[in-house]
């Protein structure tokens, strides 16, 4: 099943329909995003392609043997005799030399065995296959850090790349449009504990309930889930002992690069902040800076969040209860046991991050375009003075003199009257300037009461069904 990638289908036809010139088309993204499959989409209705794939942990020579084994198959030529990659591209070289070709090299940092040498052989061949400016070349890879580091800031590709991409999760919405089917709040809580993967989304029976389909997959001793995040993390970073520190911390709260190292006992040396850098690249984790208003001091703290909604859920329900759900042969509802009693706090918190992954689809909602904001995001503000501070799930702040304060709220019911007080709260201890007007809105997975809309306090109130349908 095919879901959303519009923007990025059009971006790619496009380079792939100008024939003018050889296109060189990077894609990187964590694993299991979706990348081959977007590949595989946009080359339909192509006559020649050339798909080739590297294999996890294999050594040079057997890239190569696999290479010439996926060459000689698809060509149905006789199988060349290449040793080393410069022989490999050199026979390549001569059967891309005329008519139209799209080669497509799959998880390139295992298939140069983790090593930069096949970066630098390309860079010598591809100036010799643009020649033929049919030549289409996908280069695609999982391990975030290497792709960037070696393709994206590559100096020997510089000036060769005709399309650069990170490929993203799914939104909200589109994640729903897996069982469209279900309601707004199964179609919710999917994304708010699986995410936006396609292949974790793929793995849900549309039939059953979400939580039959957590309770199978996440709380079943054979469940999909169960061993996902060792396997997902020894495949993108091997060793994982730091990079389980981070995440772990994290999923409680967000932290600064210093605050971090402390709660997991490590300095900022020694690669934790290339580690850390690893899970902003790979999508893990968010590096952001509040929104600053005024001469707060302090307020530009540069802060990591855990954003992924799986790991979100595994380190809270699944990682300290894995040798329990491991004996679990018989389906029992574990995540009943398990997770019932807290899921509406769980995803109290989650729900913030569904926002904040919809935030395209709110300001659109809003009438708002990017070129009307000056900034937006998280706002906070730490004081000495107890019941002071300030937190703010998301403001935007405008060149029309305009701030919008988004209040998320995922509750059982709708929201009521409280929800008006607690943002008046916000907003006294905001003191805007009088030069600003503020415009409340209201993000509530259940709408609000008639009570609510009766004070008109909420410029906006935006439902589940705004962000799902």
């Amino acid at each position: 099943m095919f879901v959303g990638r519009k923007q990025e289908l059009s971006l790619i036809r496009e380079r792939l329909a100008d024939h003018a010139k050889a296109q060189m088309i990077v894609l990187y993204g964590r694993r299991r995003v979706g990348k081959s499959t977007l590949i595989r989409e946009a080359v339909k209705g192509e006559a020649r392609v050339l798909y080739f794939e590297g294999i996890e942990g294999e050594s040079t020579q057997v890239q190569i043997s696999q290479f010439l084994d996926d060459l000689a198959h698809q060509t149905g030529r006789v199988r060349l005799g290449a040793k080393t990659w410069r022989e490999v591209f050199q026979g390549l070289g001569e059967i891309v030399a005329t008519g139209r070709w799209v080669l497509v090299f799959d998880e390139l940092p295992w298939l140069g065995a983790g090593r930069t040498a096949i970066v630098s052989q390309l860079k010598l061949y591809w100036d010799r296959w643009i020649h033929n400016p049919q030549v289409a070349l996908f280069l695609c890879g999982s391990i975030a850090s290497f792709m960037v580091r070696h393709v994206v800031h590559s100096k020997a590709l510089h000036n060769r790349k005709t399309l650069e991409m990170c490929l993203s999760p799914l939104s909200p919405r589109e994640a729903g449009c897996f069982i469209s089917r279900r309601s707004h709040r199964e179609r919710a809580l999917l994304y708010m504990t699986l995410g936006g993967v396609p292949k974790y989304l793929e793995q849900v029976d549309a039939r059953r309930s979400i939580e039959k389909n957590l309770n199978r997959l996440c709380f079943s001793a054979n469940g999909f889930f169960l061993t996902e995040y060792e396997t997902l993390f020894k495949e993108q970073f091997r060793s994982i002992r730091v990079y389980e520190s981070i995440v772990a911390s994290l999923a409680g709260s967000p932290a600064s690069l210093s605050e971090l190292g402390k709660r997991i006992g490590v300095s900022r040396g020694g690669g934790f902040g290339e580690q850390l850098q690893n899970l902003v690249k790979a999508q893990f984790v968010c590096e952001y800076k509040p929104v600053r208003i005024g001469n707060t001091t302090g307020a530009r703290t540069r802060l990591y969040k855990l954003t992924d909604p799986f790991l979100l859920f595994y380190f809270r329900y699944i990682h300290d209860n894995r040798e329990l759900i491991g004996r679990n042969q018989h389906g029992e509802n574990l995540f009943r046991s398990i997770v019932g009693p807290s899921l509406n706090q769980y995803c109290g918190l989650a729900f913030e991050r569904l926002g904040e992954a919809s935030i395209d689809c709110i300001l659109k909602l809003l009438e708002l375009q990017l070129v009307d904001i000056k900034q937006m995001g998280t706002y906070f503000r730490q004081t000495r003075t107890p019941g002071s501070g300030l937190q703010i799930d998301w403001l935007v702040v405008r060149h029309d003199g305009v701030w919008n304060l988004l209040e998320f709220k995922y509750e059982g019911r709708p929201a009521g009257l409280e929800v008006m007080h607690q943002v008046q709260e916000k907003i006294r201890r905001l003191n805007p300037p009088v030069s600003i007007t503020v415009e409340p809105v209201l993000v509530s997975a259940q709408g609000s009461t008639k009570a609510l809309q009766d004070t008109g306090f909420f410029q906006r109130t935006i439902t589940l069904a705004d962000l799902m349908s």
